[in-house]
């Protein structure tokens, strides 16, 4: 099964009629926010993970189904926030990261939980 993966977020696998989960990098200003306000979108937050050598995060969240063109736009507006806050960084890290879960996500046929 193909896992579908962006440049900073990806979906998670987990059976729910009202909602998407996601695994989505974020820094400790939690950047992410204003733009979900901006999109008007309601995103419930779970546990997040850092790594203490990176500046970045990666945060479980959620948000309903028939919000998520909101939240992924609000996503994809993520990058040029990240470089106009000061790191620019960013985008290398997320690629990155998302080619060390392709490569874990290769080896089997589970699903792939990479902060966990």
């Amino acid at each position: 099964m193909e896992h579908e993966l962006h440049l900073n977020y990806f979906p998670l696998q987990k059976f729910s009629l009202r909602y998407s989960y996601y695994a989505i990098i974020d820094v400790p200003e939690y950047l992410a926010d204003g733009l979900f306000i901006q999109n008007k979108v309601r995103v419930h937050f779970g546990a997040e993970y850092a790594n203490p050598d990176s500046p970045y995060l990666v945060i479980f969240c959620k948000c309903r189904k028939k919000d998520q063109e909101a939240f992924k736009a609000a996503m994809d507006a993520l990058p040029n926030k990240m470089l106009l806050c000061g790191y620019p960084g960013y985008v290398k890290f997320c690629e990155d990261f998302m080619d060390k879960i392709r490569k874990v996500g290769a080896g089997s046929d589970e699903a792939v939980c990479p902060a966990g």
